[in-house]
């Protein structure tokens, strides 16, 4: 099984956009959220990045990603 690829630094998670959802193909969108920063202030810090379907019966409604680590 493939871990799933969903911390991206924030300049590259800028650059994401929304996708089509691997379940069902509905553009998909994007939800990033700053990692929680332990003391080590990055100039680059962690973003975690889901995109979530818009069809509440899809199976990614509740979140996936897009490529594995």
């Amino acid at each position: 099984m493939s871990t799933p690829k969903t911390i991206y630094p924030q300049s590259e998670a800028c650059r994401l956009r929304d996708q089509p959802c691997i379940h069902c193909g509905r553009m998909s969108r994007i939800d990033r959220r700053p990692m929680p920063d332990l003391g080590d202030s990055k100039p680059d810090p962690d973003v975690s990045v889901l995109w979530f379907c818009p069809d509440v019966l899809c199976a990614g409604h509740d979140g996936f990603w897009i490529e594995s680590q």
